[in-house]
């Protein structure tokens, strides 16, 4: 009888044994939001707890798009067991509005086959709305924002729309990816700012950019949104099994938390404004341009012989937009013109927005002797600031076409206005608005000294100097700096002390050998007053020491670390090393023998 009590309670101590080493395998779904729109794609995050056989099998659906980003692996240690976690991440994009449910996802796992439970998502037939100004949403990582400075617009006003792209995690690129817009013309501007942002009080990294855009209707418009693909370093979950901060992080996010690396393409959010067409009556001679203009003309001679040509340049400046300007013409009588092709320059200026200057330029050509007047160039602008047309008007001037027997001036260039000219001459100039103003028309060249050589190197100017300087001293002082650090180092050292790294010989390919290099790295990591035995090592791989070591140098670091770990919570003994993991360690006694002397 005593026998049979013996063997039961051998039965049942195997049995919570067992119990204890068992991990439930279980395949999970969520979403991050429940409620979204057909222009907005939502996430899909799959875990599967256990050994997973194959992959994750998504069935087909007529309600969704599911697009696959990216996948991680988590390691926990629980009672001495060691249970694997791996996450799958989805992009969803839904293909109809309403009440819609995502069906279960399925894998075989420890030779079974489980299911996730569905989920349901409520889709909208429209876009999210804006944000509210200033408010983020802080559990996203990375995020495309537009601002506009206004929200109603005349068509063919420019604007310059601010957009940002904000982020908590770590950027390893950034590329614009734009899409044609049919009721916009878009204005893609170089350059970029960058900066941070604190919103809710959580700090953001901001890459700032600028956008110019120019609505070619009215109406209720949307403002096309501004893509960007990014690439980031997106951190692991950490698992819900035991609390934060515990040395199992070691396992689950890496060292370091470089997670792993996601690319997707995001968009800022649908934003609509209003388009005023504009008022009515237009003028006769509107030359359909929407902005702050001014207008002026130059000639290039003012005296000529028949046959002979001058050329005329018109010049519109100012803010807003000039490629939609109708074609200008001059018609001076007696005389032929040939326009040359119109020059369009255009630039965002801060402050100014869109800056736009066209130039054009006509050849006239004299027939008769006597005073060509060429006339007037009137036309007409809206001022989206004044919201009223404006007249710009400027005169192009008069022309001496000189007769047959009369001496045509040396050069291209014609005296001033006043220099020995007859009266008649004189009355005709004044009464040129143009060639009344000399400056306006360049009828003298600007004598302009040659300073090219009372100049100096471009290296020897104040600034550059200064920085050269500076650089200097830096790059001295973290040379006297590292010097200091080694003898300092050298001299804490007890006189006699024997550096205990020098004498380390990798001669036992053990256990005992990781054991005797984390103790002495604890030692060399410990501060002043701290007991190295305490010391863990998540510590020391998130030390400032460390991160100053190279990355080649942290990685074995970092697995030396991990075996150690997985040696003492997971209770695992190892009667010989990995041949990696001994190069490993003897690059870490390596390193610490020359530093240490």
């Amino acid at each position: 009888m005593q026998s049979v009590w013996k063997k039961l309670g051998i039965i049942i101590l195997l049995f919570i044994l067992g119990e204890q080493n068992v991990i439930a395998a279980a395949i999970t779904a969520e979403v991050d939001k429940p409620k979204t729109s057909r222009d907005d794609a939502f996430w899909l995050t799959v875990t599967v707890e256990g050994d997973l056989d194959g992959d994750v099998r998504v069935p087909e659906s007529q309600d969704f798009e599911f697009t696959r980003t990216g996948e991680s692996t988590n390691i926990s240690i629980i009672n001495g067991s060691i249970s694997r976690e791996r996450q799958f991440t989805y992009q969803v994009s839904p293909l109809k509005s309403g009440e819609l449910t995502i069906p279960s996802l399925s894998a075989k796992i420890d030779g079974k086959e489980y299911s996730s439970l569905p989920i349901k998502v409520e889709v909208t037939g429209q876009g999210s709305a804006a944000p509210e100004e200033g408010k983020v949403d802080d559990k996203k990582l990375v995020f495309v924002e537009r601002e506009l400075p206004k929200k109603i617009f005349y068509e063919g006003e420019s604007v310059v729309s601010t957009v940002r792209l904000l982020t908590r995690a770590r950027l390893t690129g950034a590329t614009p990816a734009r899409d044609s817009a049919p009721d916009w013309r878009l204005i893609a501007v170089e350059g970029q700012k960058n900066q941070e942002l604190v919103r809710n009080g959580v700090k953001w990294n901001a890459i700032e950019m600028r956008e110019g855009l120019i609505p070619l209707k009215s109406g209720r418009l949307k403002v096309p949104s501004f893509g960007i693909t990014a690439t980031w370093l997106q951190p692991a979950d950490r698992s819900r099994r035991h609390p934060s901060g515990s040395v199992f992080d070691l396992f689950q996010q890496g060292v370091f938390n470089m997670g792993r690396e996601v690319t997707r393409t995001l968009r800022s959010d649908s934003i609509e404004v209003d388009v005023r067409p504009l008022p009515l009556p237009k003028p006769k001679d509107f030359a359909d341009i929407v902005g702050a203009f001014s207008l002026s003309a130059s000639l290039s001679k003012r005296e000529l012989s028949p046959g002979d040509t001058a050329t005329v340049t018109i010049e519109i400046k100012g803010q807003g937009a000039l490629d939609r300007m109708r074609d200008l013409k001059i018609t001076p009588p007696q005389s032929k013109v040939y326009a040359d092709r119109p020059d369009l320059k255009e630039r965002i200026e801060p402050g100014a927005g869109l800056v736009s200057v066209r130039t054009l330029k006509f050849a006239v050509v004299p027939s008769v002797a006597g005073d060509l007047d060429l006339g007037e160039v009137r036309l007409s602008s809206f001022n989206p600031f004044t919201e009223e047309y404006e007249v710009l008007t400027t005169q192009l001037g008069i022309i001496k076409v000189l007769g047959a027997g009369a001496l045509k001036p040396s050069g291209n260039i014609s005296a001033p206005v006043g220099g020995g000219e007859s009266a008649q001459d004189n009355a005709g100039a004044q009464n040129s608005p143009l060639l009344a103003k000399p400056a306006q028309v360049n009828l003298s060249p600007k004598k302009i000294e040659n300073v090219a050589d009372s100049r100096s190197p471009w290296w020897l100017s104040p600034w550059v100097l200064a920085i050269e300087v500076l650089v200097l001293v830096l790059v001295i002082s973290l040379f006297l700096l590292r010097r200091s650090f080694r003898r300092d180092s050298v001299a804490s050292r007890q006189p006699g002390q024997v550096n205990p790294w020098r004498d380390f010989n990798v001669n036992r390919e053990s256990s005992e050998c990781i054991d005797r290099v984390v103790g002495l790295l604890k030692e060399e990591f410990c501060k002043d007053g701290q007991d190295p035995k305490a010391l863990t090592s998540k510590e020391i791989l998130g030390s400032e020491a460390c991160l100053r070591m190279t990355p080649s140098l942290r990685s074995s670091l970092q697995r030396v670390l991990e075996l150690y770990d997985l040696m003492i919570y997971g209770q695992k003994s190892l009667d010989k090393l990995p041949e990696n993991l001994f190069q490993d360690i003897q690059g870490i006694i390596d390193f610490y023998k020359n530093r240490n002397g």
